[in-house]
Formats: structure tokens, sequence, C-alpha cells
């Protein structure tokens, strides 16, 4: 049994926790950011019903209760959108549109390249490797994203490997490294585990191999 009083196990179980709680905490911001906005709007007009009736003092709670089921609505029904043909020309049509706006389109690109990174970096990634980066002697994990032909003659052979290597905490950032496939080790990690592996700082996952 672990020593609680062991610093490595109490910071592993610390990030444990948080890699658990992000998710549930981005949840939470969308329905409250949602539930914010429905209270905005729908609260004066409800509790303007409510007593016109009679039933003022059942204004607060009926209002918590329909902001709330109405956040959840319009989440599920953004989902229903999302999963048929006709609902996702429609958020291509309404994504080309943010495209064209200077601003919004730098923030909306950038935002949706990291939720799509997050989401299945396993379809833009082929396998994990070891590289010696940013110099010899220093092993970095690395996602191989392409193999192409080396027209320039960069390295010994005709091929050389497109490989991103990730920062951490944040895996989203990196360094794109162009290297000889002899110059990488394959691992036995899923991209999952690699991503699982960087974001933790090498706390959560399992052993090199």
């Amino acid at each position: 049994m672990p020593d609680d009083k062991n610093p490595h196990f109490i910071r592993r179980t610390l990030i444990t926790g948080l890699l658990i709680l992000l998710p549930l905490f981005i949840t939470y911001v969308l329905i409250a950011f949602l539930f914010n906005i429905f209270t905005g709007v729908g609260a004066p007009l409800l509790t303007g019903l409510l007593r016109l009736f009679g039933a003022g003092e059942l204004a607060y709670p009926l209002v918590l209760v329909i902001n709330l089921v109405l956040s959840l609505a319009v989440i599920f029904l953004l989902g229903l959108v999302g999963t048929n043909i006709l609902g996702r020309r429609l958020l291509t049509a309404f994504e080309g549109l943010l495209l064209r706006l200077p601003l919004v389109k730098t923030i909306y690109s950038s935002a949706k390249q990291v939720i799509e990174t997050f989401q299945g970096p396993s379809r833009s990634f082929q396998r994990v490797v070891l590289l010696q980066y940013p110099r010899q002697g220093l092993w970095s994990i690395g996602l191989v994203a392409t193999e192409r032909a080396d027209n320039l003659n960069l390295v010994p052979g005709n091929k050389v490997l497109a490989v991103f290597v990730p920062t951490t905490p944040n895996p989203t950032s990196g360094y794109l490294v162009i290297i000889s496939p002899k110059d990488v080790i394959d691992l036995d990690f899923s991209i999952e585990d690699a991503f699982k592996f960087i974001v933790s700082g090498g706390i959560v996952g399992k052993d090199l191999a």
C-alpha cells in the first residue's frame, strides 16, 4: 500500500484527480453559460407571468428548473443536428460564415483545433515514437503524422517522417520535426496512452516499451 506521505504519490494522485475533473468542469461551464443566458432573457418574463397569476413565490424555483431543462435541451438538440446530414450541412455553412470574420476566424479555428485534437487524436497521428530531441541524449515522445518522400536528400534513404513533439502539460502546442525513420524507436503506446502520459507530465501511463 502506498505511503500517503510520499510526495510522488500525492502529486500523482492530485494530477489524476485533475484529469478526471477537467471534462466535468468543462461540461459545468457550458451548462452554466447557457443557464445564465436563459436566466437573463426569460426570468423577468416568467416572474411577471407568475405574479400576474398570484404565484410569485414559485418564481425562483421554477426559473431555476426551467433554465436547467432549457440548457440541457439546447445541448441535446445541437447533438441531434450534428449527427444527421442536413444538420452537418447547416453547421458547415454556419462555420463558413464564422471563418469570414477576421477576429472570430482566428479564435474559432484555434478553439476547434484544440477540441479536435482531444476528441480524436487517433485520426490525426499514425503511431507513437521516441526520438532524441532537442539534442542527443534527451529522449522525447513524438507522434508520427506522415511519412514523406525525401526529395531534398535530408537523410540517408528516400523517406522522412514528419513527427509532432507535444509539450507538457498542453499537448496542443509543440514542435514539428523532420527525421529519418531510422532515428526513431516505436513505442507500444496508443495515441490516447501518449496523450495521457504527456498531459500528466509522465506520472500517468504505462512503462515505456
